[in-house]
């Protein structure tokens, strides 16, 4: 038995399992193939699994490839986006898992139960796949259900691929009446069409390959990427809801992923989204060391996944709403309006927060703004709460604040003299604004 238990060896599975590891813990990643698809990253998924040492997913993404948007009427050339064999791009995050040291298991987890010293996965015959003192759902929409605590508009992505003449590596993405198009040419010839849909204008499956190849030939420019192509199989349906399910953290298990949030793919988070996940290795490293930390790492989990999600349904809304020519049509104004406008805050001052601090989760004081609401530990390494306690505490209208504070803080002056000068920038210091000659000498001294 390992010490995590991971099913779903997508980016958000192999990018947490390489760093468990990294952090002494041994873990057993479960994962099975998928069916093959054809997918777009964004220059900052791959970035992201750059930065994990996922170099084999680096490399299996290849370079960008150039990406066209018509929209709203206007063209526009955008900076590109990889274009990746999804099975290849899992068998390279496998290589990646492989090479951090993660023992990697073959098969379909049918069932996953609690033993007597942790969590046991079986596939359908009964034969053990991996077994862990805490388990990580990182299976995706495949994952079983939680309950959803948010939801947008009902959304399907009908895909279908081709095969013809090589051409030149490139994407494309087009809006029209009841939906959007996003297409890609990959240098071995294949050709993806997905059309994205509103849930409630969705053909019966028998219906979908007919259906998908009368709307391909409605739209010119999904039937000119097409021309003389020749499609490779069927049309295939799968669910592009954004919807946001509780993250489950327990004391020895949480979801992550997909499982936990899915986006919108007119978002360009989804594989950002799943990369992100990499803070999970906080809270696993945090419950393993200390159970009791599960109010905190609860909540910094469920502020994280809120957080994130939001940020990504905001990204959708706005490209929904930047389509004006057919606002009047179900499919776009269902998106326009989701999700509504969140309450005004006016939140701002010292807030006691789940945060990571050397790989563990703790509550600490930030400062929180309502452009900051998961606040601010620290700036330049100086935490913070501190820091004003210290400015608070200081009877010194004059001299080297930056040099004072430091010594009672055990921090360099030049580190605090760079947090001063950002408090005061955005109106933090007590009275509103620095002494002129306190603030000259922080400025000095953040700059030497």
């Amino acid at each position: 038995m390992t010490d995590v238990l991971i099913l779903g060896g997508g980016p958000a599975g192999a990018v947490l399992a390489r760093r468990l590891t990294g952090l002494g813990h041994g873990v057993t990643l479960v994962t099975c193939a998928r069916r093959p698809a054809v997918e777009g990253l964004s220059l900052r998924a791959v970035e992201g699994l750059r930065r994990a040492g996922c170099l084999e997913a680096v490399a299996a993404a290849g370079m960008p490839a150039a990406r066209r948007v018509d929209w709203n009427g206007l063209h526009t050339a955008l900076n590109g986006e990889h274009l990746v064999d999804r099975s290849r791009l899992d068998a390279a995050l496998l290589r990646d898992a492989s090479a951090g040291a993660v023992a990697l298991s073959h098969g379909t987890a049918a069932a996953v139960r609690r033993g007597k010293d942790g969590w046991l996965a079986v596939d359908a015959a009964g034969t053990m796949l991996g077994s862990g003192r805490f388990l990580v759902e990182a299976r995706g929409r495949r994952a079983p259900n939680a309950p959803a605590q948010e939801s947008g508009p009902r959304t399907l992505a009908v895909g279908r691929v081709y095969l013809g003449p090589a051409v030149e590596t490139g994407s494309a993405a087009f809006s029209f009446a009841d939906g959007w198009a996003w297409l890609a040419a990959l240098p071995d010839g294949r050709r993806a069409v997905q059309l994205v849909i509103d849930g409630a204008e969705s053909p019966a499956r028998a219906d979908l390959t007919a259906w998908h190849a009368a709307t391909v030939a409605s739209l010119p420019q999904a039937a000119g990427w097409i021309a003389g192509c020749a499609p490779l199989g069927e049309a295939e349906v799968r669910d592009a809801t954004a919807i946001r399910r509780s993250p489950g953290v327990e004391a020895d298990r949480l979801r992550i992923g997909d499982a936990a949030f899915a986006v919108d793919p007119l978002s360009g988070h989804g594989a950002y989204a799943a990369v992100a996940w990499a803070f999970a290795a906080a809270a696993v490293n945090t419950l393993a060391a200390d159970p009791a930390a599960l109010p905190a790492v609860e909540r910094f989990v469920e502020d994280r996944c809120a957080g994130l999600f939001a940020h990504a349904a905001d990204a959708g809304k706005q490209f929904y709403r930047a389509e004006e020519r057919w606002s009047g049509r179900p499919f776009w104004q269902r998106r326009a309006a989701w999700p509504p406008a969140p309450l005004p805050t006016a939140d701002r001052g010292i807030r006691r927060r789940a945060v990571v601090v050397n790989d563990r989760i703790e509550e600490r004081p930030v400062l929180v703004t309502p452009a900051l609401p998961r606040g601010v530990l620290a700036i330049d390494g100086v935490e913070l709460g501190p820091l004003l306690d210290s400015v608070a505490s200081d009877r010194c209208l004059d001299g080297d604040l930056a040099r004072r504070c430091g010594r009672q803080l055990g921090q360099a002056p030049g580190r605090v003299a760079v947090a001063l000068a950002w408090l005061a920038n955005n109106g933090f210091l007590p009275g509103g604004a620095k002494p002129p000659s306190a603030l000259t000498t922080t400025m000095k001294n953040a700059n030497s």
